[in-house]
């Protein structure tokens, strides 16, 4: 059964809006695209496209593309109420866009992002590019988890495919990184002797094992993101439990 507020036309309309503007946000990134050296965060022009290296444009880009299908079904389009409204889907769409705001505002207090400038126009809109991909939509994403389209469960038994996109990522990631020049990893914990300098002080790199040591890194933030994506099934379901269950007392009174 759907929901009243995925039958509200203005909820649509909002979700479009909002919508066209995460896709229009990306598209000024992209063709407004100047470089600027910093020896620390920028110390080479790897091009205006690089921008989709990331894990957090990606899935900002998912959760255009998941919040313009809501939309577009809200508006009337109903063949695609069966996407729009998959609650596996969703928890998976929730799963990356929240891991992106978690890493990087630990990131952030750790002290290890770029800092926020906004002395010019340029570096305003980063700025807040910045703000919006990593703080508003994934807050905006799962405020709106909880307002779940249909009373349909997310099937437990998929909740381990959220690992394959995040598996894929970190694997062309570090291959590319490795394999590929100029140099570049989007992330730091994907270069080989990230650990290694981190535990490995003072010693002679060793390559392969320093891969070795990748393993359980890797593996422990796959596991994050199953965790992440048990964690929003839990709440989903019992929701709809605990509605269901509110239904049939009603309907007994």
């Amino acid at each position: 059964m759907k929901r009243k507020l995925y039958a509200n036309k203005g909820f649509g309309i909002g979700l479009l809006l909002f919508s066209i503007f995460c896709f229009a946000v990306i598209l000024h990134r992209l063709f407004h695209y100047v470089y600027e050296y910093d020896p620390v965060h920028a110390p080479i022009d790897y091009g205006r496209f690089n921008f989709f290296s990331y894990f957090t444009v990606q899935s900002n880009i998912l959760v255009a593309v998941y919040l313009l299908l809501i939309a577009l079904a809200v508006l009337g389009v109903g063949k695609l109420e069966k996407v729009a409204y998959n609650p596996t889907f969703g928890a998976f769409v929730t799963t990356y866009i929240l891991m992106t705001g978690l890493v990087y505002n630990g990131g952030l207090l750790a002290g290890m992002t770029p800092p926020y400038l906004w002395d010019t126009p340029s570096h305003s809109m980063l700025a807040f590019i910045q703000i919006l991909h990593h703080m508003i939509v994934p807050v905006f994403v799962l405020v709106l988890w909880f307002f779940p389209p249909t009373q349909e469960k997310v099937n437990r038994k998929k909740v381990w495919l959220v690992g394959i996109y995040p598996l894929v990522y970190s694997l062309v990631s570090m291959a590319r990184g490795a394999l590929l020049k100029p140099e570049f990893y989007p992330y730091p914990f994907y270069k080989a002797d990230f650990l290694w300098n981190l535990f490995c002080v003072g010693k002679p790199m060793n390559l392969p094992l320093a891969y070795l040591m990748m393993l359980p890194e890797l593996a422990l933030g796959i596991g994050v993101f199953i965790l992440i994506c048990k964690g929003l099934t839990a709440i989903r379901n019992r929701q709809e439990k605990y509605e269901n269950s509110i239904a049939f007392w009603y309907s007994t009174c």
